[in-house]
């Protein structure tokens, strides 16, 4: 009988799954839950300094919980109700949210006992009867739920490395440290062209930054804005029953956005009446097919899935318009650290190499997934120890779409990117904390 579990990681997957145990065990049992920054129930994402970055989700589809659809707007009507369904509200408010809807369930079910444990997982190491989970002190668990969420970048691939120690280049891009040094320098850049950087962005209109803003991208795809569009969506197009090749996606998609022009049908409903079947397709996908996908096609993709609150986005393009802002299409190849900041060496669309210089620069080039990269101790000695590995196409972790590892060992959210390609929403994670809970209290 299973009396213990081990959490690791106290993010939006974490907390989700933390929530759905209390929620459905009808037996005695100990969470210990390990978090190193002390950011439970928020973890990154929901912990933002800045009330400017806002959720990319409207309020009516972010219940923490998939079974009361309407539990977030609920609480949003009665602790902020200047906000309604359709809105994008503060990713701030939102972690407010998850933090109170754990406080409130916490002590609801007398068989569950938490404890939230702020220190650094170190190791984990695995016996015939139990885990042993090693901080600065032991703790002992029967299963693991490896909770880890989303990780900084990948530092640019360049010659030079001697950029990475500089107090002038920021990993994190949501580092509180940034705010104050942005205002020291004329000259910033930002790596990376995707939502992250809006949320840059918006923090930099915030804090009336005048100085000049220049992003680099090998593509320069710009988020497009979510819309109240006034136009009827488009007929779901997905048989659930049919297993598609990439090819046969790409022609079905390109075939309904031909037609939605044609009919005078809403564009973006064409991508998002796909949402409920990516899963599966990318399930039934090749290991080829998937390698091309993101070879040739994710840039594209994240675009038109992916898209920003149109008040962000009126804020790029106003920085833009007034040529504060400065977008550049190119490759890097090299920073080179200067007394007076950097030298970034890029090959632009013709192969012709250029130099931009910059004061400071901000990395937005999206989460680090490949597991075999990341310098954290813990998951370098799980794979040392074999006990998790990358998947194939290094985007996450080697499991089952259910989250299964090997025995008693789960992960949930973003480590199963590569497996699920969609799994990194609360949408998507929220399903997942509730099927993973239902599982491993009752196996």
């Amino acid at each position: 009988m299973i009396s213990s579990i081990a959490i690791i990681g106290g993010g939006i997957s974490g907390t989700l799954t933390v929530l759905q145990i209390i929620k459905q065990s009808k037996k005695p049992l100990t969470i210990f839950w390990f978090d190193t920054q002390n950011k439970f129930c928020k973890g990154y994402a929901y912990n933002t300094f800045d009330e400017g970055h806002l959720l990319n989700v409207r309020a009516n589809n972010m219940s923490v919980f998939p079974d009361e659809p309407n539990h977030f707007v609920n609480w949003l009507s009665m602790y902020h109700i200047q906000y309604s369904a359709k809105d994008f509200v503060p990713r701030k408010l939102f972690g407010d949210y998850v933090l109170h809807t754990f406080e409130s369930l916490k002590n609801s079910n007398p068989l569950i006992t938490i404890s939230q444990i702020a220190e650094e997982v170190k190791s984990i190491n695995k016996t015939d009867d139990f885990f042993e989970i090693k901080t600065h002190q032991n703790y002992q668990a029967q299963k693991i739920i490896l909770g880890f969420g989303n990780f900084l970048p990948a530092h640019p691939r360049t010659i030079s490395k001697e950029y990475i120690s500089s107090k002038n280049y920021f990993q994190n891009a949501f580092n509180v440290q940034l705010t104050q040094q942005i205002q020291l320098h004329e000259n910033i850049t930002i790596i990376g062209s995707g939502l992250t950087m809006i949320d840059v962005i918006v923090s930099l209109s915030h804090f009336n930054y005048q100085g000049k803003i220049n992003i680099i991208s090998p593509h320069a795809y710009i988020p497009q804005a979510h819309q109240e569009n006034p136009l009827p969506s488009v007929d779901s197009f997905i048989d659930s029953k049919k297993i598609y090749s990439l090819s046969e996606i790409l022609s079905l998609v390109n075939k309904q956005l031909k037609k939605a022009k044609k009919d005078n049908l809403n564009l973006h409903s064409v991508i998002d009446s796909m949402r409920p079947f990516l899963q599966n397709l990318w399930l039934n996908f090749s290991l080829d097919e998937k390698r091309q996908f993101l070879r040739h096609l994710r840039h594209k993709w994240g675009v038109a899935r992916h898209r920003a609150p149109s008040q962000s986005m009126a804020i790029f393009n106003k920085l833009k318009t007034s040529n504060q802002l400065q977008l550049i299409k190119g490759r890097i190849s090299d920073i080179i650290s200067l007394k007076s900041g950097f030298d970034i060496n890029y090959s632009n669309q013709q192969g012709k190499q250029q130099t931009v210089h910059t004061q400071l620069i901000i990395n937005c080039t999206g989460p680090e997934s490949d597991y075999s990269q990341l310098k954290s101790t813990l998951i370098q000695d799980l794979i040392k120890n074999q006990l998790i590995s990358p998947d194939f196409i290094k985007y996450g972790l080697n499991a089952q779409k259910d989250g299964y590892i090997s025995n008693n060992m789960y992960t949930i959210g973003p480590p199963l990117k590569g497996i699920l390609w969609e799994s990194v929403a609360v949408p998507e994670i929220r399903v997942q904390a509730q099927e993973l809970g239902a599982k491993i209290i009752c196996d």
